[in-house]
């Protein structure tokens, strides 16, 4: 059987040009080729930003065991302190449960203040826990 001539095409991370390969003996599927962005694991796994969903699971993994607020210990989120999702320092990163940080986000918004700073305490040691 005759092989579609399917043109080469560049890698999108670092621009090396891309052939169909060749896997024990058999040429990749063209519709497999059209589909690959990128020429290696190593260029798939270098992209230059972090997405949105990658940010939010790297602050998770420095979430408290309860609201620094109120105590609460279910429904945790992470608030950035400086409002600024990229800045991954740990002092940026406040632990407060779905309604603490709701209702942090919409006083502050109310008054015409920037998403920034961290939620005081609202009962006396809650947010000592580590």
């Amino acid at each position: 059987m005759r092989q579609a001539l399917i043109p080469p095409k560049p890698c999108e991370f670092c621009g090396v040009t891309m052939e169909r390969k060749t896997v024990n003996g058999r040429l990749e599927d063209g519709g497999v080729f059209r589909r690959r962005r990128f020429c290696s694991l190593t260029c798939a796994n270098s992209r230059r930003s972090v997405t949105p969903g990658g940010l939010m699971w790297r602050a998770r993994q420095h979430r408290r065991k309860a609201c620094e607020a109120c105590g609460w210990t279910k429904s945790l989120h992470v608030h950035h302190v400086n409002g600024d999702r990229t800045d991954e320092r740990l002092e940026n990163f406040q632990t407060l449960c779905t309604h603490c940080h709701n209702y942090w986000h919409a006083l502050l918004n109310r008054h015409g203040l920037p998403i920034a700073g961290r939620m005081p305490a609202l009962l006396a040691g809650a947010g000592r826990t580590v």
